[in-house]
């Protein structure tokens, strides 16, 4: 078992170090690479600083204790605009890191892993899409400052960004939009 160390437990002490430096317009400059040592590196239990209470860190960043953190990632969750249930695009659930197809998927992965719904801390999502091409991006530093590109090049350019524009990256990312199911899962029990 890892031993309990807090900030208290370390000491620390003044030193010195014997550094080679040159020395320019006057000024010492030191040429010696002293590696940085980060306290918190050492560090495993911390108080938190919203609540004051002294937690067991699961990274060496960590200042504030899970319970503080679920809490301040609810508090800015619960401020997203809503949308309404039922949605019809894939759903990030913010709590477990997953994506659904749909909001009986959202419910059964729940039900599987015994977590409460009140939980879940649903968001709609947006598809990304590949980025058009522009005439500036494919001739910059490659051709003299007063070249034109052919008619030719330019429609071939435009075709190809045309056809950008219906390929899928497959890809989605979460907006700040969150879903309410609150309704949609009263009118599942209400059907039962």
């Amino acid at each position: 078992m890892d031993k309990k160390v807090t900030i208290k437990d370390l000491e620390v002490k003044k030193g010195k170090v014997d550094v080679e430096f040159i020395e320019v317009d006057g000024k010492q400059i030191i040429l010696t690479h002293i590696p940085y040592g980060n306290i918190d590196h050492y560090v495993t239990h911390t108080n938190c600083r919203s609540c004051k209470v002294e937690f067991k860190k699961n990274f060496n960043y960590s200042h504030t204790c899970e319970s503080c953190l679920d809490k301040s990632n609810r508090e800015k969750y619960l401020k997203k605009p809503v949308v309404t249930a039922p949605y019809d695009g894939i759903i990030y659930d913010e709590y477990t890191d997953k994506y659904f197809t749909c909001i009986e998927e959202v419910i059964e992965h729940y039900e599987e892993d015994e977590i409460s719904l009140d939980n879940a801390m649903l968001l709609t999502t947006v598809s990304s899409s590949y980025a058009s091409i522009d005439i500036e991006q494919i001739s910059q530093d490659v051709v003299h400052e007063d070249w034109d590109p052919s008619d030719e090049l330019l429609e071939k350019i435009e075709e190809f960004n045309k056809f950008l524009e219906t390929e899928s990256t497959g890809t989605v990312f979460p907006t700040d939009e969150r879903i309410d199911i609150s309704q949609y899962l009263s009118d599942l029990k209400g059907d039962k």
